[in-house]
């Protein structure tokens, strides 16, 4: 069972939403940075939902409920991920996924796995919620991450919201909820998930490796949370990111060459480093509309020139992670960034 304890910047939510479990809307929208740990909250409100002997605010862990759930087979618990993503996924979040993928097109071994939520795995999700509880009562649907819900998966879960069966939660999870429709999020409640402060996030980092020195404002700067920071330095990729973030945060980069820029960015994987330029970009885009800097402490400096150039890159960054694309196309359009990004700084 996870313990929310290890994530203490995740305190002020768990109780916020712990202490009316009981009276929940059937629709719950969690949001907040990539890489905080929204999916472990999650799947600890899934846990006490699900079980049948809580104790006050937690699950107790010794039911029959809560070894279903940590056990993966939880009869109650459906769990919509992209199929590109499932991978990353905490393991009874992964494995409870895994029924949705049971079909003649998703075990294709020629077919690139899908980036988005599919309309047929909603519908999939309907029938199975209205079919009678296995376990408490209560059924639980995760969604993660929920912008990526196509049009049509949209429309599907609407009505799942909109005429929900008895004692069934859908929980939503994600770092872009301007992604969803707003009828969407108007039919849940919503939890913010704020991110963690870089002396939290510096903190936690030196329980777990004592001997290791980073300097997460770079990570903080660029959208990456702590369990993010993490995963790079269990893959030995921090020197990588750092030499990236330190260009990035140069006053000019008079006489870069753009294609050398993108190669340093595809040295962490593009679509990795698509988003981190996205989150660049709206992070400019909020600090010149509210004032406020987007992380705390950070002394952000911007890849981008103007508000204009920020809206445009953060758009075409966005509408281009939607689509399906080859490897050659997201090379070229990573390209094209960077290549913007290079002209405008020695301007």
């Amino acid at each position: 069972m996870i313990d929310l304890q290890e994530f203490s910047w995740l305190t002020a939510a768990w109780d916020q939403v712990s202490a009316r479990w009981k009276s929940l809307s059937h629709g719950i929208l969690i949001t907040g940075n990539p890489g905080i740990g929204k999916g472990h909250l999650a799947l600890e409100l899934t846990r006490l939902l699900l079980c049948k002997e809580p104790n006050e605010d937690k699950a107790c862990g010794q039911c029959a409920s809560c070894q279903l759930l940590e056990n993966s087979v939880h009869p109650d618990f459906h769990v919509l991920v992209p199929e590109n993503e499932i991978d990353s996924q905490p393991e009874p979040i992964r494995e409870h996924a895994n029924r949705y993928f049971m079909s003649e097109k998703a075990a294709s071994s020629s077919r690139k796995p899908s980036r988005v939520i599919g309309v047929d795995a909603v519908r999939l999700l309907s029938e199975s919620l209205v079919m009678k509880s296995g376990q408490t009562g209560r059924k639980v649907s995760l969604i993660t991450p929920a912008d990526r819900l196509n049009s049509n998966s949209m429309n599907a879960l609407l009505k799942l919201l909109e005429e929900p069966t008895a004692d069934t939660y859908i929980i939503l999870v994600t770092a872009r909820p301007y992604r969803l429709a707003a009828t969407i999020r108007s039919r849940c409640i919503q939890l913010e998930c704020p991110a963690p402060v870089p002396q939290m996030v510096r903190s936690w980092l030196d329980r777990r490796y004592p001997e290791t020195t980073i300097d997460v404002l770079p990570f903080a700067r660029c959208g990456i949370g702590p369990l993010q920071i993490n995963a790079i330095l269990v893959g030995g990729e921090q020197a990588l990111f750092q030499d990236l973030f330190k260009k990035l945060c140069m006053p000019t980069l008079t006489g870069t060459n753009p294609w050398l820029l993108a190669q340093e960015c595809s040295a962490i994987g593009i679509q990795t480093a698509l988003r981190i330029l996205q989150y660049r970009a709206l992070a400019q885009i909020r600090e010149l509309a509210t004032g406020v800097e987007s992380s705390p402490g950070c002394n952000n400096e911007s890849a981008f020139s103007c508000r204009e150039s920020s809206i445009q890159t953060f758009l075409e960054i966005g509408q281009f992670l939607l689509g399906p694309t080859g490897a050659v196309d997201e090379q070229l359009f990573l390209e094209d960034i960077c290549t913007r990004i290079c002209e405008e700084r020695e301007s």
